[in-house]
């Protein structure tokens, strides 16, 4: 199984995206990751801290793609949003590739060839990332 982490802020929105209804989306953001969905066949896992809201969950589930899980949202023992990865991953052998979409650097060294960086104060995903997601997923 092909694994997404997705994290919200800074992937799915950026500083420009208008604070509508508390939960704000990129139409074109989200229109990449389910372009990602589409070609790589890939479930969806939730890391953002959008995770904690069960609205937060609602919106991305709405506005952007439906999601399999979340990572575990305790914090003990996770120093990180990588050992909350690390986490979900170890509970889930049957993952064969996976990529982690986030603004956020604080991965583990052993994840860094599955992360790929977007940027809150640019534009959030781009067209150019979300093609080397894919290429990534898919090879």
């Amino acid at each position: 199984m092909k694994v997404l982490f997705l994290d919200v802020d800074g992937v799915v929105n950026n500083h420009r995206t208008p604070q509508t209804d508390g939960w704000p989306i990129d139409p074109y953001c989200a229109f990449l990751v389910g372009k990602i969905q589409i070609e790589t066949g890939c479930e969806k896992v939730l890391s953002s801290s959008w995770r904690h809201s069960d609205d937060g969950i609602m919106a991305v589930q709405k506005k952007v793609v439906k999601l399999l899980d979340c990572t575990p949202t305790e914090r003990a023992g996770m120093e990180s949003r990588g050992s909350e990865i690390k986490a979900w991953l170890e509970a889930h052998p049957e993952v064969t590739r996976y990529a982690i979409l986030d603004d956020n650097r604080d991965m583990l060294d052993e994840q860094m060839p599955n992360f790929f960086q977007t940027y809150f104060f640019c534009c959030g995903l781009t067209e150019d990332i979300a093609n080397k997601v894919i290429k990534h997923l898919n090879s």
